[in-house]
């Protein structure tokens, strides 16, 4: 019934968008636009909206008077010149055939969108003090928007109210709800509080009018935030993106025919990641240039001793094609006999091959392929001497790339005899991959598409589409727990974020601000965690500052452990507000960022690490903790710590040799060492081994250094 109603409705909508605007309809302007808000000064000021095609539109302000003609499609758009920050209520006005549009208590100064999830959407009636901070909330020249989608209705669908009350637009819209308002105690109640203390440090210091767009979206993805366009922009989510795109075209154009839609694009899956892998196949320059070939030169390869654990992983995590190979001696009377060789786990999918044959493949359609082990029979044609060459092509997408073993599973065997596999291997990488090419279903579609707010572009298209291109300096961002369990995307995800709005935007490389996540979860008992995500979706945040114009401010030390929305927003703001001062607006007479690790020198059986805005180092509480340290068996240890000047000596009595540190390496992480501003130190590796999968063999009940006792 849905599917009827919504099919006729849809099919009304496109043609209503196709045609012309009606003779001498109304001028309007984009929503975003309203009474009390405040406009970007120092840059040129985008005002838009809708009139009859042809109709003459005029924009007054501040002096200006700027004229232009509606296109085909009834959309008019000028540009004001730059102004100045001016404090002084004026109006603006847009004037088309009929009665003038007149925005009053219009002020100029700094515009910044603050988005993501719950704890930016978190309303400052809600935070710690409320009512204290509520009651205080009395900022004439603050002005905010808490922006929402429009209605279903308004987005062309129509709903079925006993069945689905809620649906997310499929599409880029022009309409939101938004409401321009001063700030009031009556008003910031129902702000987000995140942004309320950013804008008021920043209106503090700048003494301008700051302007809040508020577009936050519970639990959401940050795929959810990023336009469809902007997905297939990123390799390693173009294939998703697409598949997506294409079902959403489907259901737009039939929803009844959607599961037919699906049920094809599914089915369609496998012949295309054959196709996908034949192409990698023909790429390989292993297979091109016949690495595994027994005369092949691999004098210049790679020495690696295999197997490999996780925890002592040399290979990390290349999203590559990557060979092996080994040459071993074999038993005279071994020759031209069916043997069998056993490689154990690998993490990843493998062709193998013994002297030039292949023998075997445990590809990305087994099952759970990076928990197999494997085990190939070896024809009787393949060893025709005692010399054997072992090759190993493995194909990794994400993640770690490791040959488990054990050592007793990696064998070249006849009957009970064997030969070992085991020790210096050599290795080389052929080719990086794009996983992005590699066909994938769409995402999140148990429902059709627009039913799940996660779904890819399901807010940017009702709460960041409409916005766009309001005038801003910048954007301040708290996002990242909906995707803790897919911090590898997150790695490209949120640069790609970044990278599309900056885009879609059309004003250059606007600044960005990253709340890296607060600590949530059990409190940390290991050294270094296993995979939690929390600790790795803050390290993929912080690589989003290779992008120009981005500033990160950590909430480590503001959470709650057991409660993932901490009430602390107040040192939130402050920390974001800090950077934001220095990076934008150049005022650095303080430190603005956490203590940066820049360096570490070691001496004997010591390490000191060395900082960047480490000036008034010191701990909350003794003696400092949060560090980890590891010796060349890449097992970690908590460390001991001494703070000098503005170092920090790590030391354990495990660790006699020790060659690495971590620091706040769990969701959340047992730590206390701030400089005199009380940033907290950045979370840090000094190694660059792989983090995917740490695993400690020593016992769970590793004690916390003597003296510490967790509050």
């Amino acid at each position: 019934m849905i599917g009827h109603r919504l099919a006729g409705l849809v099919t009304g909508v496109g043609l209503l968008l196709t045609v012309a605007v009606p003779a001498h309809a109304a001028v309007t302007v984009a929503p975003i636009f309203g009474n009390s808000m405040v406009l970007q000064r120092d840059q040129p000021v985008p005002v838009w909206g809708r009139a009859s095609p042809g109709e003459s539109v005029t924009v007054e302000f501040a002096g200006q008077k700027v004229s232009t003609k509606a296109d085909a499609a009834g959309k008019w758009k000028v540009a004001l010149a730059a102004l100045p920050a001016n404090a002084t209520p004026q109006e603006l006005t847009v004037t088309g055939s009929g009665a003038p549009t007149v925005f009053k208590d219009v002020l100029v100064g700094e515009v910044w969108l603050c988005s993501g999830q719950s704890n930016m959407a978190w309303e400052l009636r809600k935070v710690r003090e409320a009512a204290a901070e509520v009651a205080a909330a009395n900022y004439p020249m603050i002005r905010g928007t808490v922006v929402f989608a429009a209605s279903a209705k308004d987005q062309g669908y129509l709903i079925e109210p006993t069945t689905q009350t809620q649906r997310y637009a499929l599409t880029p819209q022009e309409k939101c709800v938004s409401q321009w308002s001063a700030c009031t105690p009556d008003a910031a109640a129902n702000w987000s509080g995140v942004a309320y203390f950013f804008a008021r440090d920043l209106h503090r210091e700048l003494k301008v009018p700051i302007g809040l767009i508020m577009s936050s979206y519970g639990a959401s993805a940050i795929e959810a935030w990023t336009s469809v366009e902007g997905l297939k922009a990123i390799p390693t989510y173009r294939e998703r993106a697409e598949a997506y795109d294409e079902l959403v075209k489907a259901f737009l154009a039939d929803t009844n025919s959607f599961p037919q839609a699906l049920a094809a694009q599914q089915a369609r899956l496998p012949e295309r990641n054959r196709a996908w892998f034949a192409q990698l196949d023909a790429e390989d320059p292993g297979l091109k240039n016949q690495w595994m070939a027994p005369a092949f030169d691999t004098t210049q390869w790679q020495p690696i001793t295999l197997p490999v654990t996780p925890a002592d992983n040399p290979i990390g995590a290349p999203v590559a094609s990557v060979w092996f190979r080994k040459e071993i001696a074999v038993p005279a009377d071994w020759t031209g006999k069916e043997l069998e060789l056993k490689l154990g786990i690998i993490d990843g999918a493998d062709e193998t091959y013994v002297n030039g044959t292949r023998v075997g493949r445990t590809w990305f359609d087994v099952a759970s392929y990076w928990s197999v082990s494997r085990v190939y029979p070896v024809p009787t044609a393949a060893v025709t001497s005692t010399n054997v060459t072992v090759a190993v092509r493995v194909l990794k997408l994400a993640y770690p790339m490791a040959f488990f073993g054990p050592a007793t599973n990696m064998t070249l065997t006849l009957s009970e005899a064997s030969v070992s596999l085991t020790g210096v291997w050599r290795m080389a990488k052929a080719q990086d991959l794009d996983p992005g090419r590699q066909p994938r279903p769409a995402p999140l579609l148990d429902k059709p598409p627009g039913y799940y707010y996660g779904h890819p572009g399901a807010q940017y298209n009702g709460q960041i589409a409409p916005v766009i291109p309001y005038g801003i300096r910048g954007a301040i961002w708290y996002q990242g727990e909906a995707n803790a369990p897919f911090y590898v995307d997150y790695r490209t995800l949120l640069p790609g974020l970044i990278t599309s709005w900056r885009k879609e935007w059309g004003q250059g490389d606007f600044h960005f601000g990253i709340v890296q996540l607060a600590d949530y979860q059990a409190q940390q008992t290991k050294a270094v965690e296993r995979i939690s995500g929390y600790h790795l979706i803050r390290e993929s945040q912080m690589l989003a500052l290779q992008l120009t114009n981005t500033f990160i401010a950590s909430a480590v030390g503001v959470g709650e452990g057991a409660d993932i929305h901490p009430r602390n927003k107040q040192e939130v703001g402050r920390r974001l507000a800090l950077p934001a001062l220095a990076t934008v607006y150049g005022k650095k007479d303080r430190l603005y960022y956490g203590p940066l690790y820049k360096k570490m020198t070691t001496a004997g059986d010591k390490i000191r690490l060395h900082f960047d805005f480490a000036q008034g180092l010191h701990s909350a509480g003794d003696p400092p903790v949060g560090f980890a340290i590891a010796g060349a068996d890449r097992k970690f240890y908590f460390a001991n710590a001494k703070i000098e000047g503005e170092t920090v000596v790590v030391w354990s009595a495990k660790v006699p040799q020790p060659v690495a540190v971590r620091y706040g390496y769990a969701s959340n992480p047992v730590c206390n060492v701030y400089n005199a501003e009380k940033l907290p130190v950045f979370q840090f590796n000094t190694d660059r081994w792989d983090n995917t999968q740490l695993v400690n063999p020593e016992d769970d009940a590793l004690i916390l250094p003597t003296g510490w006792v967790p509050k």
